[in-house]
């Protein structure tokens, strides 16, 4: 038997004092030994300069870096990003609350969130409110009767306000404590970042010492400057290609998912289906395409999500299936043991082990659906796609402005990944492959 262990007032407050040390060490997680805070804080930092360009239409049609973000369906997934983003990066209240720097900090951003969403997502501009400007002025095209000197107010006055969130999104980042955390960052890819430049040095040299052709092999630096002038038209373009690659997406993997589970269940339909699914696999998309266009019309956003589905129905089905049959033997044993239920079994043993096979089939998933939105808009389609400008550019010998289009198509497809992967993290912050 062991008795009560007694404390005398000082031992009891630094017992209280090292537990609280411990607890806000354990509520940070992993977060100050990585840069998820660091790519927070730079994604809350662009969209609070890019929907600043958003809100009024003097910015929105006349500034290029404003004019990139015309689509109407893309302002208000920024709103909503940057509502999100904020939110992220400002954490916990309790912890800002108990400095007042950070708490200002964090009232300036959240009053800058809640007017920009009232200005992109509502239609309700403040700062014209204040002016006097119809607010109609701010959701239609930029006309020659619209009010520009009160509309140029209206930025300056805004504009300040964003200074303030930056400065407001800095300070809760505060960059300047997280050296150490940069300088390990480097280390670890630093390799990775010495290949990549020397890989572009290489390539801007080998075209002026070897004369090859701009037709054949642009230079970076002919890309880069090309990118510089078109990327406004090239962002609206990857948008729509991206959106249907985003619903072929979740329709071909939610799908693929559903049937994996039913697969997996039943056994006799699994063996039936994935001779099917292999037959499938092998049909290059270039094959696909032009059928789906006929099925579903050329010009129809459907025949691109229908092509999208199909490329990654099958990869997710498969991983599900693979997945939710990979159990330990010893552990199903122990839920039967138990008399545990068909769906306690798959609730706590079979999806947990599955999640893993189920994330790495959604990640090869987004290469494979902006892959096959582009490709299905290069057989034909709207004119507003990647695809349609990459043929277009192409077929008129404009390469770097292709090139262009390229690079646009590779970072939607990277924050595409980027999504999923921040997903699955916080899905699975329990697996081995998190912990630090």
């Amino acid at each position: 038997m062991s008795d009560t262990l007694k404390l005398n007032p000082h031992q009891a407050s630094d017992v209280e004092a090292a537990s609280e040390i411990v607890y806000a060490e354990a509520a940070e997680l992993f977060e100050p030994r990585t840069l998820d805070r660091d790519i927070i804080a730079l994604i809350t930092i662009f969209l609070i300069v890019v929907t600043y360009h958003i809100q009024n239409p003097l910015l929105l049609f006349n500034v290029q870096f404003g004019s990139a973000f015309r689509n109407a369906t893309l302002q208000p997934v920024m709103a909503i990003g940057l509502i999100i983003a904020a939110a992220a990066q400002i954490g916990s209240w309790r912890k800002v609350r108990g400095n007042p720097l950070k708490l200002g900090a964090a009232v300036i951003l959240i009053l800058y969130t809640l007017y920009i969403g009232a200005a992109i997502l509502l239609d309700f501009n403040f700062s014209g409110a204040l002016y006097g400007i119809d607010q109609v002025v701010f959701v239609e095209r930029l006309e020659d009767t619209a009010p520009l000197v009160l509309l140029e107010a209206a930025a300056s006055l805004t504009l300040i306000f964003e200074v303030l969130a930056l400065v407001a999104a800095v300070l809760l980042w505060q960059p300047w404590t997280r050296l150490d955390v940069y300088r390990k960052a480097l280390r670890k890819q630093g390799a990775a970042l010495v290949v990549a430049v020397i890989v572009v040095g290489v390539w801007e040299l080998a075209i002026n010492v070897f004369k090859i052709q701009e037709f054949l092999l642009p230079r970076p630096s002919v890309i880069a400057g090309a990118f510089s002038e078109v990327y406004p038209r090239l962002v609206s373009a990857g948008w729509n290609t991206f959106q249907n690659a985003f619903w072929g997406f979740v329709v071909g993997c939610g799908a693929g998912v559903v049937t994996g589970i039913f697969a997996a269940r039943f056994t006799s339909f699994s063996k039936a289906l994935l001779p099917v699914a292999v037959g499938v696999n092998a049909v290059p998309i270039i094959a696909l395409a032009p059928i789906f266009n006929n099925w579903f019309g050329a010009l129809n956003p459907a025949s691109k999500v229908a092509i999208v589905a199909m490329l990654t129905y099958f990869p997710a089905m498969i991983s599900t299936v693979r997945g939710l049959t990979a159990v330990d033997v010893l552990s199903l044993e122990l839920m039967k043991t138990y008399a545990a239920s068909q769906w306690d079994i798959f609730r706590k043993l079979r999806l947990p082990t599955a999640l893993p096979y189920i994330f790495s089939a959604l990640k090869v998933g987004t290469t494979l659906a902006m892959i096959g939105a582009i490709v299905s808009e290069y057989f034909g389609g709207a004119t507003t796609g990647l695809g349609f400008r990459i043929r277009d550019d192409a077929g008129l010998f404009k390469y770097p402005e292709a090139w262009s289009a390229i690079m646009i198509a590779a970072l939607f497809g990277i924050l595409f990944y980027m999504v999923v992967s921040i997903v699955e993290r916080a899905l699975m912050s329990w697996h081995v492959s998190f912990r630090e």
